[in-house]
């Protein structure tokens, strides 16, 4: 479990990440060879409570801040003690950002463990705040941190959600990639975001790769960046 008590954050805050129970497990994410690790994925593991009702309860009393700080100071917490030193990809809200003296308390926790290796992931399934993104945004550029856009192709993440974030990584959506080889409407699809995308300097991440068909087609046809069960499962 995330151990909250070692950050010196005001007492409200302190309070409130107590009664969170949390765990993290990490899931690869290779280069296109299938074999060198590019990053890993921090996914929370709450007791007792899956992700998106943790989630939802948070947002049902408008308090996704504490779940933000929550995520990124546990998931970086996981690891640093596990003694990674390749990427790590970490969830976010678009809606939400530290506080200063939030972001002063990280830094001077985990900015030398992590340097440049952070990856801010854009969750789907949240509102954007676009003051509190640009706050988040310059926090982001100050770290020299990556920004991924996740699950492109559901819920808010589209091609508007490109223009707005300027990431440098889009995740593709299993919904984009299942059955791949087998779909030529599918390929033709992918294609045209992985050519679009490129020429924007922009680095494509098949996610939810399943089977050899699939990763082999992908593998053949330029993509950056590949993460599934068939490659690798968390742990």
């Amino acid at each position: 479990m995330v151990d909250y008590s070692i950050f010196p954050l005001d007492d409200k805050m302190k309070d409130k990440l107590a009664k969170l129970e949390i765990s993290y497990a990490f899931q690869p994410i290779f280069h296109p060879d299938g074999k060198e690790i590019f990053a890993y994925e921090a996914l929370m593991r709450p007791k007792d409570i899956s992700v998106l009702d943790l989630i939802e309860k948070f947002r049902a009393n408008d308090d996704l801040h504490t779940l933000e700080v929550a995520t990124i100071f546990g998931a970086v917490q996981c690891y640093s003690r596990r003694g990674y030193d390749s990427y790590i990809a970490i969830n976010s809200f678009p809606a939400e950002s530290f506080t200063d003296e939030e972001q002063r308390i990280f830094d001077d926790f985990y900015a030398k463990v992590l340097g440049d290796k952070g990856i801010i992931e854009i969750l789907e399934y949240t509102a954007l705040d676009i003051d509190k993104w640009q706050a988040k945004k310059g926090t982001i550029n100050k770290s020299n941190f990556h920004i991924a856009l996740d699950d492109f192709g559901t819920g808010n993440n589209n091609m508007l959600a490109v223009d707005v974030f300027a990431p440098n990584i889009v995740k593709l959506d299993r919904s984009l990639i299942s059955g791949i080889n087998d779909n030529i409407d599918m390929q033709e699809n992918y294609l045209y975001y992985r050519d679009k995308f490129h020429s924007r300097g922009i680095k494509v991440l098949a996610e939810g790769i399943e089977t050899k068909e699939e990763f082999d087609y992908l593998r053949e046809n330029g993509i950056d960046l590949v993460q599934g069960f068939y490659l690798g499962r968390p742990s």
